[in-house]
């Protein structure tokens, strides 16, 4: 299905954000025209984005803001229209109250977060300083609303109109931060923990490792055969991410030049899609995080595609800028680690847009809906008031670690099928 929208000017922004709305999510094939008399003329399904309607067409009323360039410190108030928050609002020429491609481009560029800001604990941008949170929509996937609104308003003038349908999924992206507990630690490093264990009275633990080590009991992070079944009960699409850097204050896990390491990821490989959990350090280096993709690739044959921070500050949008100079295609660190929602209004995947270069990048980001310490805080009663109208997919962020407690796992599987249904 191919539609003709006219806009006054094409600038940056108005591609980047048409073609995230109307290609990317409606399926649409999409031509622009800055003619009046062409788009009067033309007889197929089609809308203005300006400032005045032309004629009797579907109408978006411009705010402005895509076309201009930089980033200026908004006042921005939401309302309310049809039981739903909107702001940048438009005349009563629009079809819409407001400025639907604008209200989703600042939520999808992460433009408030180019605004100067108090970081929090890790030195993110925290989610209460977000215009979602403040005002009662971060758990909403509101740009799909937002679209799903326009969607209609295209069907019902034109009613041979075709859309993309949304299919439900719930994708697992699990990240691998500790291979092992105990195991293959070296034996500086295994005595230090033990003793560390026995000093904070650790019994338990203390336990738990001389199992481990002297009677071959499974190691208690060693949960992958485990995951897999999850993965296939559930019907499920499951990621593995692997921390690969340097042994530091912030990377705790066993050497990657371990065999059984390498050889837990090649067999994740064969199962699942596999990727890269870039260290604290490689975030803020890219010869580190370099260094780490080519561990990555030397470990597993292949080419990286996939990275994911996890309890790590995103370093937006430094971060992204760093993957633009490498060949990574996919992003799966969009999200807040202490609150279920979206960060950036939406459950489906969107490229990155460099806000200071005013252009898109390649990258493509896959936002997810929570992580193990929201999960872990949020109280199960609050998933089970989720209603899927529009087939969003969720993306949850949990640990090999997370499937080593009992009670933990148990609320993991009752969520995940909850989404699957709901």
């Amino acid at each position: 299905m191919e539609i003709l929208i006219y806009v006054p000017e094409i600038t940056p922004r108005i591609n980047y954000t048409f073609r995230q709305v109307c290609k990317r999510i409606l399926g649409f094939k999409i031509n622009f025209t800055t003619k009046i008399e062409t788009f009067i003329a033309y007889k197929g399904a089609k809308f203005s984005y300006a400032n005045q309607r032309l004629g009797n067409e579907v109408f978006i009323q411009a705010c402005g803001l895509l076309q201009e360039q930089g980033v200026n410190d908004l006042e921005i108030n939401v309302s309310i229209w049809q039981g739903e928050p909107y702001f940048f609002k438009t005349s009563l020429q629009s079809d819409i109250p407001y400025d639907i491609f604008l209200c989703s481009f600042f939520l999808l560029t992460r433009y408030e977060e180019y605004l100067p800001h108090v970081k929090n604990r890790i030195g993110d941008f925290p989610a209460q300083e977000s215009l979602a949170y403040k005002n009662g929509f971060l758990q909403k996937p509101i740009v799909n609303i937002w679209i799903d609104v326009f969607s209609k308003i295209l069907q019902n003038k034109f009613k041979d109109i075709n859309l993309n349908s949304n299919s439900s999924q719930v994708n697992i992206i699990v990240a691998v931060e500790k291979a092992f507990k105990y195991r293959k630690y070296g034996i500086s490093r295994s005595i230090a923990g033990f003793v560390g264990d026995t000093i904070q009275l650790k019994f338990s633990d203390v336990y738990s490792r001389i199992k481990t080590w002297f009677y071959s009991n499974n190691d208690p992070f060693d949960v992958y055969d485990e995951l897999i079944r999850f993965k296939n009960d559930y019907n499920v699409d499951m990621k593995f991410m692997f921390l690969l850097g340097d042994y530091s204050i912030n990377t705790k896990n066993i050497n990657h030049r371990k065999k059984i390491y390498q050889k837990l990821i090649k067999s994740m490989g064969d199962y699942c899609e596999i990727g890269l959990m870039p260290s604290h350090e490689a975030i803020h280096e890219f010869d580190i995080l370099n260094k780490e993709i080519d561990r990555f690739e030397k470990i597993s044959n292949r080419e990286l595609e996939s990275i994911m921070i996890k309890d790590y500050e995103l370093n937006f949008p430094d971060f992204y800028i760093s993957l633009d100079k490498t060949n990574i295609k996919k992003d799966f660190s969009m999200g807040y680690s202490d609150h279920i929602g979206y960060r950036a209004g939406t459950s489906h995947s969107f490229l990155f847009y460099d806000l200071n270069l005013e252009q898109a990048s390649p990258i493509e980001i896959h936002p997810f809906f929570a992580s193990s310490q929201a999960l872990k805080n949020t109280d199960i009663e609050k998933f089970y008031s989720i209603k899927n109208e529009l087939n969003c997919s969720y993306n949850l962020l949990i640990s090999n670690e997370d499937f080593s407690n009992t009670e933990f796992k148990q609320k993991i599987y009752q969520i995940t099928k909850h989404l699957k249904t709901c």
